[in-house]
């Protein structure tokens, strides 16, 4: 039923040339027995061999897309999901036969087939173009099998690695756990030197069955997902919306004959894009519907630091409101509701320090300014990719500052912090991470040619406030001109040396000077020993991503010089050899997120 090119090099090589993606140190030898070996319901390990499923109860799908805007949430898990089963999922086994014994196959074929029915379940919702296509990854396998090992064993429990998971009640304890690149090898296969750490998230999932034969075992964990979180819950997102996946299947009980399977997922890659809009974000469920009160959050996908829990939540932002003004413990400035949580803030809290939280929706019920210090930004205008205010283009010689939540509010924390290094000509607001930026002085334009191309970012240029009474205040020195401001010492690049948790960063592309005379790039310092090497000299400002700075790192968009006649992309790197082609430092450096260096 999928046609991605994943599932067709499938087709055309078979199963003998799949590469496997669990490692070999993962122990199924109770998968094997309890599903088929010592089952009397069970045959095999293919849909046919399932002894509780009827043929009948296999519906196909004809290639119709579910719209989930158009369905209830459990009426859309009931058509992807009908019974124990997932729709269509019978022809696809058939139609590529995964399995070369059903009665025991191999890794390899089970890493594959998870390939194979994602694509399939995202194909049904109309995912079909290549953003949409997802690829297991060797070190995502391998990752999620180290943090249940370091979960639920004690082989980790070491001098080398100080703590431990045991009597811990956090259910992700482990997850970010990566063995030093020595203790990596007996895992890795040939082709991969190490594993770094890679951005992404993690789902655990223990509604599947250890008896569950191979070919269903995942159905368990994403359709009770799907239909307790319905097709936007948190949970449910990377199933359709991740481009790379890593698996670890662990037996709960090995002596249980019915024990529960956990389920690991380890999910990182570029996102493909949603198509579906929530319908409870247009319901009025997220609106604040009282008289008199604005009721769009200002700041949607953020909250405020100081953010307080209400007990009990809310059924809708309105509800929320209700609260939070009738609760003496609250501030009524500022307000977070999501889809049910409840905050407020202090009551003397007068500023919002936002900071980026999925789901989250913020409301400031003061009126917001749209001037200050006698300039502004003109949101009313259509933001375009060919003039001002540009969608999506940033201007030459950016300076990431701070974080905000809004293109406005951007520029108040620009002016109202006096930014010795920022003029007043343009300003940049990442959409996509709540970074805010300034220019230098004498940055004086931003035409279309000497723009840089780079998503979710919104530049809008600073215009003087028509009804301003008097000259602004200037950040070095009075100046009559509200439009420009002087700058004591201008930067053309953001300083590494501390940035702050909303500033973007990525670490040099070209070597540095590390010690005695020796230049070394941000490669050698992930490599190996790298909280130590990251204490050498000025490595820290050179290598923050790696040196785990408290900042935001991103891939550069588009193509970058890779050596002085070749240029490449994020995108190049992240279709195959990843691991390989991410150990070029320019590769490194451009795409910390691809790379997983953050």
């Amino acid at each position: 039923m999928t046609t991605g090119a994943f599932a067709l090099l499938l087709l055309i090589t078979g199963v003998a040339s799949l590469e496997q993606y669990t490692p070999d140190k993962a122990d199924w030898d109770t998968f094997y027995e309890k599903a088929v070996d010592n089952n009397e319901k069970n045959t095999d390990h293919s849909p046919d061999g399932v002894g509780w499923i009827d043929r009948d109860d296999w519906q196909p799908w004809d290639g119709t897309f579910y719209d989930p805007t158009k369905y209830t949430k459990k009426d859309f898990a009931s058509l992807i999901c009908p019974g124990n089963t997932v729709r269509g999922v019978y022809e696809l086994f058939d139609e590529h036969k995964p399995f070369a014994n059903n009665q025991r196959p191999t890794k390899a074929e089970v890493d594959n087939w998870h390939a194979i029915v994602l694509n399939h379940v995202r194909a049904m919702v109309g995912y079909t173009e290549e953003e949409y296509e997802i690829t297991p990854n060797k070190c995502l396998h391998i990752r999620a099998l180290w943090s249940d090992e370091r979960a639920y064993s004690r082989i980790w429990d070491t001098d080398e690695y100080p703590g431990t998971c045991e009597g811990s009640t956090n259910p992700h304890c482990g997850a970010g756990f990566l063995p030093n690149e020595e203790d990596q090898k007996a895992y890795l296969p040939d082709g991969i030197d190490y594993c770094p750490k890679r951005a992404g998230s993690e789902g655990l999932f223990n509604a599947a069955k250890s008896n569950i034969p191979w070919s269903i075992k995942w159905i368990r964990p994403f359709c009770q997902t799907l239909g307790s979180e319905g097709f936007w819950g948190g949970h449910t997102g990377p199933w359709f919306h991740r481009s790379q996946f890593g698996w670890s299947w662990r037996d709960m009980d090995p002596l249980n004959r019915n024990s529960n399977a956990g389920l690991r997922t380890k999910w990182s890659g570029p996102s493909g894009t949603q198509k579906y809009e929530d319908p409870d974000i247009t319901n009025g469920k997220f609106t604040v519907n009282v008289e008199g009160v604005n009721p769009n959050p200002r700041f949607p996908g953020y909250e405020c630091v100081g953010r307080v829990w209400l007990n009990g939540g809310a059924e809708s932002a309105t509800d929320c409101y209700t609260r939070v003004m009738d609760d003496v413990t609250c501030g009524k400035r500022f307000m977070t509701f999501n889809n049910g949580g409840c905050a407020c803030y202090p009551t003397d809290m007068a500023t919002c320090e936002t900071q980026m939280v999925a789901g989250r929706l913020t409301w400031d019920f003061e009126a917001v300014s749209s001037s200050f210090d006698g300039v502004l930004i003109d949101t009313g205008k259509a933001l375009t990719r060919n003039s001002l205010p540009y969608s999506g283009r940033v201007c030459p010689q950016i300076i990431w500052k701070t974080g905000a939540g809004d293109a406005s509010h951007c520029l108040q924390k620009i002016i109202e912090n006096k930014y010795e290094d920022c003029g007043r000509n343009f300003v940049t607001f990442n959409a996509n991470g709540g970074g805010c930026a300034c220019y230098p002085p004498d940055q004086e334009t931003c035409i279309r040619t000497e723009t840089t191309g780079q998503a979710g970012r919104q530049t809008y240029e600073v215009e003087v406030d028509p009804s301003y009474e008097g000259p602004p205040t200037s950040v070095a020195s009075p100046s009559a001109t509200p439009s420009r401001i002087s700058s004591v010492s201008p930067s053309t690049t953001p300083s590494m040396s501390s940035p702050s948790a909303t500033e973007q960063c990525q670490d040099k592309k070209n070597k540095f000077a590390y010690k005695n005379s020796k230049k070394k790039n941000c490669v050698f310092i992930a490599k190996i020993s790298t909280e130590t090497r990251c204490n050498v000299g000025t490595t820290r400002d050179s290598c923050p991503v790696t040196c785990g700075a408290d900042c935001q790192c991103f891939d550069t968009p588009g193509r970058f010089q890779k050596t002085k006649t070749k240029k490449t992309s994020c995108k190049w790197a992240a279709k195959k050899d990843t691991q390989k082609r991410c150990r070029h430092n320019k590769i490194y450096a451009h795409c910390p997120v691809t790379c997983g260096a953050c």
